[in-house]
């Protein structure tokens, strides 16, 4: 491997995918030697596999020296995983693939090109996706939520699937968190940001570890962590919930009070009454043990993950 040349860590997070291991180096060793003018490293980072993943890349490690991997000891999720081996890239720039390979590693060179150009992150932004129309859908209204109720700044369609300069690698390893939400900090911390974009292929083994749970967790990390919106979202909830309530009183029950009873008037009341106030109530205490998680996991400095292995790492 020759030391002059400017070294790409190509980082695959990796749970349970012993199916992709051998395509997933195939395919990134073919774009590579496209790439004549860069070294390569292609570092798995495996998440507590149990299907033979760690076997899988023991093996090859074992064939290639720039094929290398890092096992935790214990599962330790999505968020901290994709943050923690970003943290640990070596190379002049550090490059996310996802080990379903549904974001093409035939990109990166245009990946890269941007970088060479001054771009402290490159983006990988989906233009079209192969996978399930409903669930693109669906991702697609999940994005408009968390960006334009939530407030939460985000590119739309981009996902883990991106290019960060050495700098940005550095600024990332002096972040201490326990809930990492690395598509916020980009925004945050990152200089001049360009995107790649790219049509997103179907997953073609197993499939998606990312459940409902998931992207609750997702949702609420970024959301509590990076939302500029939730008090005032909260006081605009507050204030349209009682402008319908007085146009319902004013409108709709005045109208009838002569028809009623006064039982019946006072129940009335009160049931608006208490629909209201628990209306507000579930609305604030939601948020704020939302906060209240947020901030007793990030309370102390605590190991991000916990490594089992290293191999030629």
């Amino acid at each position: 491997m020759s030391t002059d040349k400017k070294l790409v860590s190509v980082v695959v997070p990796i749970y349970n995918e012993v199916k992709m291991i051998d395509e997933i180096y195939q395919r990134v060793d073919d774009v590579f030697r496209g790439l004549e003018k860069y070294n390569y490293e292609l570092v798995f980072f495996d998440d507590g596999s149990t299907d033979g993943t760690r076997e899988a890349i023991e093996s090859l490690a074992g064939e290639h020296s720039h094929v290398k991997a890092v096992f935790y000891s214990k599962n330790c999720g999505y968020l901290k995983n994709t943050f923690y081996s970003m943290q640990q890239a070596k190379g002049d720039c550090a490059f996310i693939l996802h080990a379903d390979l549904q974001n093409p590693p035939e990109v990166i060179p245009q990946f890269i090109e941007k970088w060479e150009k001054g771009a402290q992150v490159v983006l990988g932004v989906k233009s079209k996706s192969h996978e399930n129309k409903l669930l693109y859908f669906l991702r697609t209204v999940f994005y408009y939520i968390i960006i334009y109720v939530f407030g939460v700044k985000i590119h739309l369609h981009a996902t883990e699937f991106e290019l960060f300069d050495r700098s940005f690698v550095d600024i990332l390893k002096k972040i201490k968190t326990n809930t990492p939400f690395l598509r916020g900090m980009i925004l945050e911390y990152a200089g001049k940001i360009d995107k790649v974009y790219y049509v997103q292929d179907a997953r073609k083994v197993g499939k998606s570890k990312f459940n409902l749970k998931k992207y609750y967790e997702f949702a609420m990390c970024g959301i509590v962590q990076y939302s500029v919106n939730i008090p005032r979202r909260c006081v605009l909830v507050s204030v349209l919930g009682m402008i319908a309530q007085a146009v319902e009183f004013f409108v709709f029950f005045l109208p009838r009070v002569q028809e009623l009873s006064a039982m019946e008037i006072s129940n009335s009341i009160l049931l608006r009454v208490i629909v209201l106030l628990l209306l507000f109530i579930l609305i604030f205490m939601s948020l704020v043990a939302e906060f209240l998680i947020f901030t007793i996991k990030n309370s102390g400095e605590k190991p991000l993950v916990v490594e089992e292995k290293r191999i030629n790492y």
